[in-house]
């Protein structure tokens, strides 16, 4: 059997049953571990899977079209406010956070009511609305246009206006995240802010539910390796946790 063959059966057999070892392949084509890697090292460059340790799983990506806020402010709302939760435990009165403009950041920033000498940094205007309400926080919102149905500023006016900014951490929000693509978002515009608050940031935090996770959509704004942090639920899947883990960010389930 040609090596094409082999990597074509080994494609076969993750189709099957989404994941595979490097023992169950050289057993399979009694051939040695090291032309099995070569074979999934190849294959992952392709985009076709994921390696993980001992092994490899199908890259499951799929192309997810954006939603309007209204349509996804209540789905997983559980899961988000635990996840809010979570990364709230992780902002000191004193600091200076951004905020992306999401509907898990949103129930983040309603937990931040307590907060004393807080400073806030957003294009979200219901994070806006909410926060403003605080004595302990000093809002600075993002001037820009209004995406209609995204209830969020992007252009930029916005962008000029964090050059001049730097802040201690940030909370991203995203579409999905692809293992391979990283965190992504189907809007241009709404990438090019998202790169302008990573790039002030000293820490960066992404957290998304886990229903998110394994899928892309058109627009890839950060790969995984350059947050600190995934704080996510407790159903991501063990295999996805452990390749995203693999590629250098600490993931935290709430």
């Amino acid at each position: 059997m040609f090596a094409e063959e082999r990597k074509e059966k080994i494609m076969e057999l993750l189709r099957q049953n989404k994941r595979t070892s490097i023992g169950e392949l050289t057993e399979m084509f009694q051939v040695s571990g090291t032309t099995i890697r070569t074979y999934l090292t190849e294959l992952e460059k392709a985009g076709k899977l994921v390696r993980t340790h001992g092994g490899a799983m199908l890259n499951e990506d799929v192309l997810d079209m954006e939603e309007s806020i209204s349509a996804r402010k209540d789905k997983r709302m559980e899961e988000k406010q635990k996840i809010a939760k979570t990364a709230r435990a992780m902002i000191e009165d004193g600091d200076m956070i951004l905020l992306d403009s999401g509907t898990t950041t949103l129930e983040l920033a309603k937990l931040l009511k307590d907060a004393n000498n807080l400073t806030v940094v957003t294009n979200d205007l219901q994070i806006a609305l909410e926060l403003q309400r605080h004595q302990g926080i000093y809002l600075i919102f993002l001037g820009g246009h209004v995406r209609n149905y995204f209830e969020c500023t992007v252009g930029s006016m916005g962008l000029k206006f964090l050059e001049n900014l730097s802040a201690d951490k940030a909370f991203m929000s995203a579409n999905a995240l692809s293992l391979a693509k990283g965190a992504t978002t189907p809007n241009l515009e709404q990438v090019e802010i998202k790169k302008g608050m990573m790039g002030i940031a000293e820490r960066k935090y992404l957290i998304c539910d886990s229903s998110k996770i394994g899928k892309r959509t058109i627009c890839s704004y950060a790969k995984a390796e350059e947050f600190h942090r995934l704080i996510t639920d407790a159903q991501i899947p063990d295999h996805a946790k452990e390749a995203l883990e693999k590629q250098g960010i600490e993931v935290v389930c709430s």
